[in-house]
């Protein structure tokens, strides 16, 4: 059964199927459709920027079609939100925490919930069929200059803070996830940044979910960076608290040489190492899911990740890769039904 790859949150997110995927595009229908009959969550980037381009105006056009699109094939989403607009920063890896830069996002945050959350008025019009959402994961990597300009752990919670509040605000039942963490090169270990959250004040009640992305080129690398959270986050006395590999991922191929690149075989054969093991490992390491990146390859190159073009569970033309493959034996192999 599919729920035997359940680890809930909280109540709230008792639903969640464990495995999902991150698209670097928009999807299309084939592609909700075939994560329908799989049973895999979507981690969805909702970007502040494109829906709301100018204070006050709001574009739902893309969001809505992604969320009905998810509804009408039984895909659970998380969206990740982040990235801030024009008329609050020139580049949008520059956080709104200005007075009135965080009050917009607050009221930006306020404005999904109440479109989309488990009460949303958006399924109103659309039958829900599970979809509506109750994990809302907040920016991306702060600890990456390329998506939080001038990392710094106290800035990213008063952050998470101001979103908990507002998010919990319309909805106390949601699930607040925080920005998955990232080894980036030059920057500290995700369990310094993250062992550096936990004392600021106030951090430990704005998440109910940690959130980790154990970019490695070897399961055994996955695992150390996993254990290594893990104690920082006992050392915080938050060791009961889920922990969420919102990204992890290997390369296809590469357009220019990098260790993640292990061909089409070598990529199956890390998700299938790696997804057997998180979900061997779900409840000793408390899991809370694991998501590849990506669902399909990029159109072009991605200047700041090596491996991301060549990354996807399908070719750049929407053909299944090996990895595709592993994948739905994986499911097979640990326990969902919905593989056919």
């Amino acid at each position: 059964m599919l729920a035997a790859l359940f680890v809930p949150a909280t109540h709230a997110d008792a639903a969640q199927p464990f495995f999902g995927v991150v698209p670097q595009a928009p999807l299309e229908a084939r592609d909700w459709q075939r994560l329908g009959r799989t049973g895999l969550a979507v981690r969805l980037p909702v970007r502040w920027y494109e829906v709301e381009p100018r204070k006050g105006e709001f574009d739902f056009t893309a969001l809505d079609a992604a969320m009905a699109a998810a509804a009408a094939n039984g895909v659970r989403v998380m969206p990740q939100v982040g990235g801030s607009p024009g008329w609050v920063a020139a580049d949008p890896a520059r956080p709104p925490l200005g007075r009135g830069d965080l009050s917009a996002w607050r009221g930006f945050l306020r404005k999904l919930v109440d479109r989309y959350g488990t009460h949303g008025e958006f399924w109103r019009q659309t039958p829900a069929h599970g979809a509506a959402v109750r994990r809302w994961q907040i920016w991306n990597e702060p600890n990456f200059p390329a998506f939080w300009e001038d990392p710094d752990p106290r800035a990213y919670v008063r952050l998470l803070r101001a979103s908990a509040a507002a998010i919990r605000g319309r909805e106390p039942g949601a699930v607040i996830v925080a920005a998955g963490l990232a080894p980036i090169e030059r920057q500290p270990p995700p369990w310094e940044f993250l062992a550096a959250m936990y004392r600021q004040p106030g951090a430990r009640a704005a998440f109910d979910v940690v959130a980790l992305h154990p970019y490695a080129a070897s399961v055994a690398g996955l695992e150390y960076e996993i254990r290594m959270t893990r104690l920082a986050m006992s050392q915080a006395g938050d060791a009961r608290t889920p922990l969420l590999i919102s990204e992890i991922g290997l390369a296809s191929a590469a357009g220019v040489p990098t260790p993640f690149d292990r061909g089409l075989r070598g990529q199956a054969r890390f998700l299938t190492r790696a997804f057997t093991r998180l979900a061997a490992e779900r409840r000793r390491w408390r899991l809370a899911g694991a998501y590849w990146f990506a669902w399909k390859d990029a159109a072009g190159a991605d200047p700041i990740c090596a491996f991301c073009e060549y990354s996807g569970l399908l070719d750049k033309s929407g053909k299944p890769k090996p990895a595709w493959g592993a994948l739905k034996r994986v499911l097979a192999r640990v326990g969902s039904g919905a593989v056919r």
